[in-house]
């Protein structure tokens, strides 16, 4: 037997997407601001037993942060460069990374010595936090051959991790 659809479009008691972006946007402009898209993509050198400062030391260049292994987590020591989180309407991941790469290619050599005399993984992380707001662009994800040739002469991998921002 066919479902038969109630007037405003959705299922037979769920509500239309139209309906649940009303109310969406309605609680958003109740609380006096609307989503938006989050984005940060950084750039990490991580392992369980190294000293973050010997790699600050022998890369010759600061991070912006770092994280301590500890009992329970994180379960890595990370040594993290990013430019920072960017909440805006348009991510664009494309952009992002090849500005974070270009800060990091004039120490792509000691970055790959580093990784390997302390046995590092490498990783260049992008973390999204897309907005629910249909009328908002997903952001636009993607790496030019700069930041490909980079990351291959590391030896680092992508991660891509996403969530939705929700009122």
């Amino acid at each position: 037997m066919p479902c038969t659809r109630p007037s405003n479009g959705g299922a037979v008691g769920f509500p239309s997407r139209i309906a649940r972006r009303r109310r969406v946007k309605a609680g958003v402009r109740a609380q006096g601001h609307r989503m938006t898209n989050e984005g940060e993509v950084y750039f990490a050198l991580y392992g369980r037993d190294f000293d973050p400062d010997e790699v600050t030391r022998l890369v010759g260049m600061a991070p912006t942060s770092i994280r301590r292994r500890g009992n329970l987590t994180p379960k890595h020591t990370w040594w993290v460069v990013s430019l920072g989180k960017i909440e805006n309407d348009l991510i664009d991941v494309y952009e992002m990374s090849s500005r974070l790469v270009s800060q990091l290619r004039p120490y792509t050599e000691q970055l790959a010595a580093v990784k390997r005399q302390l046995d590092l993984e490498a990783v260049l992380e992008v973390v999204l936090k897309i907005t629910t707001d249909d009328s908002i662009s997903t952001p636009a994800i993607g790496f030019d051959t700069g930041v490909i040739s980079f990351l291959n002469r590391i030896g680092a991998s992508i991660d891509v991790d996403t969530y939705r921002n929700v009122p």
